[in-house]
């Protein structure tokens, strides 16, 4: 199979990524307040309690693509296009049959899920019957995610990318249009439609332009690929519910104890503060299939360098976009949603806080499985969903709902220094020493944290010119301080070079 660049597979992803992250900020700021007009509060909270189960159902593929991803990643490294094509036909074939499953389950439970989501009773059928559509259209999402891991092996990720943006923008605007004539709820189901036909179409187009650039292929599905996958299945259905418990438990949590309209509140204050944490997931999405292909590679003593390096432009890229939501949040949730959807500076500090740190144990496990170690990776993310959904258990009922995030950070604090500590110890040996944050470098996290809790606790008058002023200055010093204090290596050494092959 032709090699492709790794520079261009990364940078496209993050593009990709990027430009859907700004269309979830666009969301925001047209379509949530359309659902809060045309729906209300309590029917869009419920909306939202329930759309968290379709976003179950769209990522709860048992880990399958990330897997496929690290496989294939490896074997194009090594030359072996056969592995590449086995892989891809069983993991396509193997999450269309998930898919399936799994939708047909959602639309079984959709009256028992109205009740949960205590819906009223003039909107009953409207809400089952976009629920069940909600159901068929994250399905097809899921299977999408396959095609989308296969194109990060091979590195063949622009066709994916641009597909990726344009199923958002339709999902956006189909959504909006149809609030605007008044279908309801039925619109947030259309809007979601709408983005898994154009997700399969464009997987159908990736699979030929790649089949004709750059050979790929699949064969029949193979039974000893099927094997491997089964074999990994409690671990990686572990991790792949870690992923989601961690991730997109706490507004079902807060839904079941103060019910749908504290359910919006605590939506709409981290609306912001998501997009953010999607944009630099973006990072660990754009790096897995290079760094499974470079530590199977020739120049795979670069490995623990590229590491630190890509820890270390996470790390600086989150606490600035950190301290900037924080600065501005209350500004912004109370200009485009009103200030009663405001659930207060520590909820969103506590968000804040819960993005930097539970993203950087996602990215350092992700990596950690990229390297190789699927199964002990996956057990890990797992033991950490487990005892993050406890701790937020437990910050709801002793603090509320700013507790939530909090207990959270607790947890996935202790994770991280476990997941480094594994991954420093499986990547090989390097001659290179990896660059590292100086004394002050270390400090620059906190101060730019405290710098955006400080302007946020003194209260930024809610307007569209305070909040675009405050949030460039914050921007601007935090941006600042991490190109004065992190090392030069960051940005000039192994990373680059890994990114140019």
């Amino acid at each position: 199979m032709q090699r492709q660049s790794r520079r261009r597979a990364a940078l496209t992803t993050l593009g990709g990524t990027g430009a859907t992250v700004a269309i979830t900020i666009a969301q925001a700021f047209l379509l949530i307040p359309l659902c809060l007009t045309y729906l209300g509060t309590h029917l869009y909270g419920a909306w939202l309690g329930a759309s968290e189960l379709l976003i179950w159902l769209q990522i709860l593929d048992m880990g399958i693509p990330n897997l496929m991803t690290q496989r294939i990643g490896a074997s194009v490294g090594q030359n072996d296009d056969g592995a590449v094509a086995r892989w891809s036909a069983t993991g396509l074939w193997v999450l269309a049959a998930i898919g399936t499953a799994l939708a047909a389950v959602a639309m079984l439970s959709a009256p028992l899920v109205r009740v949960w989501a205590q819906v009223p009773a003039s909107e009953a059928d409207a809400f089952t019957g976009s629920f069940r559509l909600g159901a068929i259209a994250s399905a097809m999402v899921l299977w999408y995610h396959g095609v989308l891991g296969i194109s990060r092996g091979v590195q063949m990720t622009g066709v994916v990318n641009a597909c990726q943006v344009a199923a958002a923008a339709s999902g956006l605007v189909v959504a909006a249009v149809l609030l605007l004539g008044g279908f309801g709820v039925w619109s947030l189901a259309f809007g979601l439609l709408a983005r898994g036909l154009i997700s399969l179409a464009g997987a159908g187009v990736f699979l030929i332009t790649a089949h004709k650039a750059a050979g790929l292929r699949l064969e029949r599905p193979s039974m000893p690929v099927l094997r491997e996958m089964v074999a990994l299945a409690p671990s990686l259905g572990g991790a792949n519910a870690g992923y989601l418990l961690a991730n997109n438990s706490e507004v079902l949590l807060v839904t079941t104890m103060f019910g749908p309209v504290a359910a919006a509140v605590y939506s709409l204050t981290r609306r912001a503060m998501d997009g953010v944490r999607a944009l630099l997931e973006s990072i660990a999405w754009a790096v897995y299939g290079g760094f499974a292909h470079l530590v199977t590679a020739a120049d795979r003593h670069r490995a623990r360098a590229v590491l630190h390096e890509i820890l270390a432009l996470r790390l600086g890229a989150a606490c600035v976009c950190g301290a900037v939501v924080l600065a501005v949040n209350e500004p912004f949730v109370t200009l485009l949603f009103g200030p009663e959807n405001f659930g207060g500076i520590w909820l969103t500090a506590g968000f804040a806080a819960q993005m930097i740190v539970g993203g950087q144990t996602f990215l350092a496990n992700y990596l950690f499985r990229a390297a190789g170690r699927v199964r002990e990776g996956s057990i890990l993310l797992a033991a950490e969903a487990m005892a993050r959904v406890g701790a937020v258990l437990a910050g709801l009922t002793i603090a509320g709902l700013a507790g939530a995030p909090w207990m959270a950070v607790g947890v996935t604090s202790v994770a991280l220094v476990v997941t480094l500590r594994r991954l420093e110890r499986e990547l090989p040996p390097s001659g290179t020493p990896p660059g590292r944050p100086t004394a002050g470098g270390w400090l620059a996290p906190y101060l730019v944290f405290m710098f955006g809790l400080t302007i946020a606790i003194m209260r930024v008058p809610a307007s569209w010119a305070w909040f675009i002023s405050t949030a460039a200055a914050v921007m601007a010093f935090g941006a600042a301080v991490f190109w004065w204090l992190l090392p030069r290596s960051v940005v000039e050494g192994s990373l680059m070079r890994w990114l140019r092959t």
